[in-house]
């Protein structure tokens, strides 16, 4: 009970949907952005260093089933030597909020921004590079994610 409570003072209410728009969380990440021209963001914005595209698929329960849903795309990136994932994943979320905030375009078949949704874009370690996961919860976003990153691979 008491950590329900704790919980429930602290503002942060886990069962709750976020209702959040896509510009205010850009709004809340750019303080945390250098310039939107910023060396290190361009670099991961080439697809040159996409190595490979893959749909990215959950498994979520469906009455006593399981299903399996698309949430968008994991894109393999080749390492350059400076970039660590934390670093990676701050460029490309910057990128989004820069591209959300001016309703720019971005580049061509941008897979790290898409207008008029806030894309979850995590970068891991992989075996041998890293990866980035730009997930949403709409399937037809989900979908638009998927065919945005086979385009932007395809530009090189």
């Amino acid at each position: 009970m008491t950590s329900l409570a704790v919980v429930g003072c602290s503002g942060w209410l886990p069962l709750l949907p976020d209702t959040r728009t896509p510009a205010d969380r850009a709004r809340e990440l750019l303080p945390r952005c250098g310039p939107p021209a910023d060396k290190e963001a361009l670099a991961a914005l080439s697809p040159d260093l996409v190595e490979a595209v893959e749909p990215a698929y959950f498994t979520v329960l469906s009455g006593n089933d399981r299903a399996v849903r698309l949430r968008g795309a994991r894109l393999h990136i080749r390492p350059t030597w400076s970039a660590s994932p934390e670093a990676l994943q701050r460029a490309l979320r910057c990128h989004q909020a820069n591209v959300i905030l001016t309703h720019a375009d971005g580049v061509p078949d941008d897979p790290y921004a898409v207008s008029g949704t806030w894309l979850d874009i995590n970068v891991q370690s992989g075996d041998d590079g890293l990866v980035a996961s730009v997930l949403v919860d709409r399937f037809e976003y989900a979908r638009d994610v998927l065919d945005r990153a086979r385009g932007f691979t395809t530009r090189r």
